[in-house]
């Protein structure tokens, strides 16, 4: 006799009738732009959480592709394929030749995620135009450019997971951040209406909502502005890239399947600070 299943013990805490929900066997993840300690964590909780890992540079820089392979090697300790890619993230034939690449020698992308990611804090009236463009590239046309190429591919088989940066910044002025907050309402725009343009074609976009986090350029580089963050962060710390491996392996997971073009905030209730 079959026992009634509300008398069947239930499962472990830690799965989902007996299934680990955030397990990632068997996806491909491309992580453009990894070169720093943000790009690390990311890439290395897809590879953890058992996705094959491959890296791209936001330039063609040989010092970002030795930070690059560094990451790589770290993913490939957890037993996982991939390669690094040495591209400009801002020249669609680089990234298209590369995402190809990729694709020919580890399988199908099923995870994009875009983390070149930096701030330029700079006064507005001292800022060149050349500056700008600079910045608008190196956080938001990379983006465009990375998600157009491996988007192209998932919306074509019905599949995907798009992940992007978005900073606080791109609707919390900052005084010197005019520039870096640009850019990231460029973000958070592309996010929004991507999501919405390719989610009935089983591919999802959204973003991970960045407060000040520590060992990322920005602001909180100068002592004075990081101990006047940490009295004024609700949660009395600046984040740590570890802080946002457990939000994107959840939005790469099946559990995510009907999140789409949203911002998961991980900035210790900055964002609701009055």
């Amino acid at each position: 006799m079959t026992m009634p299943h509300y008398l069947t013990p239930p499962p472990d805490e830690s799965d989902l009738m007996g299934r680990n929900p955030f397990d990632l066997s068997g996806r491909n993840a491309i992580v453009a732009g990894a070169t720093g300690p943000l790009g690390r964590a990311l890439a290395t909780a897809l590879a953890e959480a058992g996705a094959n890992v491959s890296v791209l540079t936001a330039h063609d820089s040989a010092e970002e592709e030795v930070a690059a392979n560094s990451i790589l090697n770290e993913c490939w300790s957890y037993g996982r394929k991939g390669v690094a890619r040495r591209v400009d993230l801002t020249s669609p034939a680089s990234v298209d030749a590369a995402v190809a690449g990729i694709e020919a020698e580890v399988g199908p992308t099923h995870i994009l995620v875009n983390a070149a990611h930096g701030a330029n804090i700079k006064p507005v009236l001292d800022a060149s135009l050349n500056e700008w463009q600079r910045e608008i590239d190196r956080n938001a046309t990379s983006v465009f450019v990375a998600s157009q190429s491996v988007g192209r591919r998932m919306v074509e088989r019905g599949y995907g997971r798009i992940v992007n940066l978005v900073s606080v910044l791109h609707d919390r002025g900052v005084p010197n951040a005019a520039l870096y907050g640009a850019s990231q309402g460029a973000v958070l725009g592309f996010t929004k209406s991507l999501g919405l343009e390719w989610g009935r074609n089983g591919v999802t976009v959204n973003a991970l909502g960045l407060g000040f986090f520590d060992d990322v350029p920005g602001i909180q580089g100068d002592e004075e502005v990081h101990a006047v963050l940490e009295r004024y962060i609700p949660l009395r710390r600046l984040g740590k890239p570890a802080d946002l491996q457990g939000p994107l392996v959840y939005l790469c997971s099946d559990l995510a399947a009907f999140v789409d073009s949203e911002v998961f905030m991980v900035d210790g209730a900055i964002q609701v600070h009055a």
